[in-house]
């Protein structure tokens, strides 16, 4: 398992929720969000919409499987 927080540096709404599940697919591991104790499945945009994604805050990017470590770091590229 790999984790990393990232600060969000700028979001673009709904874009940025697709973005994420989209780049999250890409994966075979399980990637979550990890926000103020709320857990979301990062290939779920149902999941990334309901913790919300803001420009400023920091969450926990944690990854597990196969690919966990180039996961965690497109998402920190990403976000960051």
């Amino acid at each position: 398992m790999v984790e990393k927080l990232v600060k969000i540096a700028g979001t673009d709404g709904d874009r940025t929720v697709a973005n994420i599940v989209s780049l999250a697919s890409k994966f075979s591991s399980s990637i979550k969000l990890v926000k103020n104790n709320a857990t979301a499945n990062a290939k779920s945009i149902m999941g990334v919409m309901s913790i919300g994604v803001y420009e400023g805050e920091t969450f926990k990017i944690v990854a597990e499987g196969d690919d966990e470590a180039a996961a965690v770091d497109a998402f920190y590229e990403y976000l960051n």
